[in-house]
């Protein structure tokens, strides 16, 4: 997949994001439901396909997404368990406030994401000028 393949996916996907947050506004829980189920299975596929593209990658970069994938995993996890107590429990007050700490969590989230696509800009960029660098020297007279 090219540079700007991989960029197109990722505006797309950040645009089904903001997409699926303005639905669900106006979707019932068991609606939300199902679309996080079929969210998480979409990106457990696309993490499989990641770890098996970053597996080819070198044993650096495994055990570096070895170890975002153990803090996302735990921070989802984190999150889901608090939800799951959120839902036995009626005080709405406290419904409220976990709420509030779930949406924190993810715009939390949402800043590591940019930063990591700022990350990215970056390795791209370097890609490009190193692929610059390269055709000039191939291009001049030694």
């Amino acid at each position: 997949m090219s540079l700007s393949d991989q960029l197109n996916a990722l505006q797309k996907q950040a645009e089904d994001l903001k997409s699926f947050a303005d639905q669900a506004r106006h979707e019932t829980n068991e609606e939300i439901k199902a679309r996080v189920a079929k969210a998480r299975a979409d990106i457990t596929a696309r993490q499989d396909a990641i770890k098996a593209k970053v597996g080819q990658a070198g044993e650096q970069a495994q055990s570096q997404w070895q170890a975002l994938k153990a803090e996302a995993a735990g921070r989802a996890q984190d999150l889901r368990d608090r939800m799951d107590r959120q839902r036995d429990e009626r005080d709405a007050k406290k419904a409220e406030r976990q709420a509030e700490a779930a949406e924190t969590d993810a715009a939390d989230a949402l800043d590591y994401a940019l930063w990591v696509v700022d990350q990215a800009e970056l390795a791209v960029l370097d890609a490009i000028s190193a692929r610059s660098w390269a055709d000039e020297q191939a291009a001049s007279p030694s």
